[in-house]
């Protein structure tokens, strides 16, 4: 019989360092992440939830009614919406560490023959200094010595009764939800909601994007995490190296873009999977290494639950897939975006201001058609932009006075315009961007069908950034193999994980993506 020696929430009241917060959890927590379902077009995960609840009453470790109620005088320091929260489990027994230093941000541990490898996640106890405390990743350059990363300022070396146990963080992300139960007589309890990375992916929005040209998806998946705002970020990425290449890519951004809407466009269009794992790693899972993966646990006859889909729900066996080849304009002239003529159009700016516009391109044959846009011109005099000290253009000529910075992203541009005149107010009374567009113009669907005596159950799935006819024709095939019949899917499997130490360490290690073989006779 294998048993979990550690169950542990931590949660960053202060950037950086984690603080315990077992000993005010009442009852049991519960989490689930990934993909909710297996589709054809299915790409990347929906939130993962991790839902508790604290202590709220006098009985709790600060000893203090309120503690975790964010509007109350009574409030933990630290404690609100947004903070880091984790949840670990552990295995292993604990060991003594000899030492702990710090240089800068970097702690080193001491411990002879330590047993753990680089990537290990290692969680410390013990230290009189809260910064050493904590869950955390690390390197190990010898059998001897491991380090990790903690706030710099903290005494060194460490003091204490120093304590290391290898753990496995089975949920990562931040506080979204606290709901404190009001009332003298009621159980007082802090209901509490963590979500992973994946929510922000799917609620922030990006805008200021260049134009990808030639790049493969990890690439175009990265680009769309650093657009991100920095706490929106994802701690950690772990991006497959991509097998596609797409000609041109975040065309379709306009004024802006929810991340996963953009993300999901990007890695179904090479069907691959994008999931947060168990320690917040933001993965990315291209289809050939989904393809080739080996099982990483068989479970024979041994689950003591197993559902299995009983409809043809999710059942296809006519695939359509489009691809999207994209047409470029031969040479930078087109008008990618110009402000109405109207009068309601033209920005006034007082002297010595500054004003920030923004437009996005669309096609000057159908002015409600958005299109990308590349090799833009810088804004010329005359050519480009105009300024009167008369909205309709008929006063004095200004546009000597007009300084016009422009930022072209990928479907939109940004201009900062600044009046250097030192007295008049003026209109901006013409404002362009030229460059060469890039459309959408001959999306091209091909399928993948097989005669089956359940009828004809088709599924469209568009990839909008594929250009590639035999790629196209490819993924319909590999699609409609894969969901043409209930043979190999599989809606849940249960297992008790404290039956071996194989089932164990499957619970501790498994994660969206792994293949579990499975036998039910």
């Amino acid at each position: 019989m294998a048993n979990l020696t550690d169950r542990r929430l931590e949660m960053q009241l202060t950037s950086g360092i984690w603080t315990d917060f077992g000993p005010d959890v009442l009852g049991v927590l519960h989490g689930h992440y990934g993909l909710d379902e297996a589709r054809p077009d299915a790409a990347i995960a929906s939130t993962g939830e991790l839902t508790l609840d604290l202590d709220n009453s006098a009985q709790n470790s600060g000893a203090t009614l309120g503690y975790y109620s964010p509007n109350h005088a009574n409030v933990r320091s630290g404690w609100t919406y947004g903070i880091a929260a984790q949840w670990v489990l552990s295995d292993q027994a604990s060991q003594s560490i000899t030492s702990i230093t710090l240089s800068g941000t970097t702690a080193t541990a001491t411990k002879v023959a330590h047993g753990y490898s680089t990537n290990d996640y290692v969680t410390i106890t013990g230290a009189n200094q809260t910064e050493y405390n904590g869950t955390r990743k690390i390197t190990a350059p010898d059998a001897d010595t491991f380090t990790f990363t903690v706030n710099s300022g903290a005494t060194t070396p460490a003091t204490g009764t120093l304590v290391a146990r290898k753990s496995y963080p089975r949920f990562r992300g931040k506080v979204a939800s606290i709901d404190a139960r009001p009332g003298q007589y009621r159980d007082r309890r802090v209901h509490v909601v963590v979500t992973d990375p994946m929510d922000d992916l799917l609620s922030a929005k990006v805008r200021e994007l260049t134009i990808a040209i030639d790049q493969n998806e990890n690439t175009l998946i990265g680009n769309v995490l650093d657009a991100l705002p920095a706490d929106a970020r994802p701690p950690a990425r772990s991006l497959d190296a991509g097998i596609d290449t797409y000609p041109y890519a975040f065309d379709n951004v306009g004024g802006g873009i929810i991340a996963g809407t953009l993300l999901h466009d990007i890695v179904l269009s090479g069907v691959g999977l994008l999931f947060s794992k168990g320690d917040g790693t933001v993965t990315y899972k291209t289809r050939r290494a989904r393809a080739i993966a080996t099982s990483s646990l068989t479970l024979s006859n041994d689950m003591i639950d197993l559902s299995v889909p009983a409809t043809l729900e999710n059942v296809f066996n006519r695939v359509r897939s489009t691809i999207h080849p994209k047409t470029i304009d031969a040479a930078a002239t087109t008008v990618l975006w110009s402000q109405s003529g109207e009068n309601a159009a033209r920005p006034s700016i007082a002297p010595g201001a500054s004003i920030t516009v923004w437009g996005n391109y669309r096609d000057p044959d159908v002015e409600n058609r958005l299109i990308g846009g590349t090799a833009t011109v810088t804004p010329a005099q005359t050519t480009d932009y105009t300024a009167n000290t008369a909205q309709d253009g008929t006063g004095t000529d200004r546009t000597s006075s007009l300084t016009v910075t422009a930022t072209a992203f990928a479907s939109a541009v940004k201009f900062v315009l600044t009046n250097d005149h030192a007295s008049d107010t003026i209109y901006v009374t013409k404002l362009q961007l030229r460059g060469k567009g890039v459309y959408d113009n001959g999306p091209r669907t091909f399928e993948a069908y097989t005669a089956k005596t359940y009828g004809d159950r088709p599924v469209d799935v568009d990839l909008p950034y594929q250009d590639d006819a035999g790629i196209g024709q490819d993924i319909a095939s590999y699609l409609r193999d894969q969901f043409d019949g209930l043979e190999d899917q599989t809606e849940s499997v249960e297992f008790i994980a404290n039956r071996s130490a194989t089932f164990l360490a499957a619970a501790l290690l498994r994660e969206p993506a792994d293949v579990i073989a499975l036998t039910e006779t």
